[in-house]
């Protein structure tokens, strides 16, 4: 049997990662759709989907799954363009819920990618799984010019808020659990800090280190 799942789907920053998972022989195999694949133009034609077929093509080479094998599908609009290739293919498929191990780790697998790009891991925690749209809009907005290119650009709910323009203004932190989105570093509690105010679904504020906001 193969099973067959994403995760990351749902996360502004980053692509998606596709996980195939042998339960017999606890193989994997991995990988990720480029988030270049949604951009205005490419999310707009789903080249993200044909990407899944690609994938998918890559692993059951490497997992060797043949037409008597069973596949299981994760529920959802990632996989429309994979189900009419393996349908045309003659693979028997269907879609489920996907739970245990394989999610568990296609989700991790996702994690670690997104800190690979810069997210911090404490963040991810803060966001919850699969991270939440409005509070990774804070960590991009931190450091827009290097940020925004890691982000899914096409989605509707970008589109919507992509001229926002944070105000700054300036104040002095009174708290200590505070943690600067653009260096990563802790704000010590009573020192000078740089305030980014926008609003999206909400009225939004980020707190950086005086000097970092340049």
């Amino acid at each position: 049997m193969i099973q067959i799942d994403d995760a990351g789907s749902g996360s502004f920053i980053g692509g998606t990662c596709i996980g195939f998972y042998r339960p017999e022989t606890n193989e994997y195999y991995f990988d990720i759709i480029p988030v270049e694949l949604y951009n205005t133009d490419n999310f707009k034609k789903k080249l993200y989907l044909d990407d899944v077929v690609e994938i998918a093509k890559k692993a059951f080479t490497a997992l060797g799954v043949s037409k008597s094998d069973s596949i299981e599908i994760c529920r959802g609009y990632m996989f429309e363009r994979l189900k009419c290739w393996l349908t045309e293919e003659g693979f028997c498929w269907y879609v489920t819920q996907i739970t245990g191990r394989i999610q568990e780790v296609v989700e991790k697998n996702f994690e670690l990618y997104a800190v690979n790009l810069g997210l911090p891991n404490d963040y991810i925690k803060f966001t919850r799984f699969p991270f939440h749209f409005h509070k990774l809009l804070r960590w991009v907005l931190s450091d827009y010019e290097n940020r925004i290119n890691l982000c899914k650009v096409g989605w509707k709910s970008w589109q919507k808020i992509k001229d926002i323009s944070p105000t700054l203004s300036y104040a002095q932190i009174q708290q200590s659990n505070f943690v600067c989105l653009k260096c990563g570093k802790h704000i010590k509690k009573g020192s000078d800090v740089a305030v980014l105010e926008f609003f999206s679904n909400k009225q939004n504020f980020i707190f950086l280190h005086k000097g970092c906001e340049n």
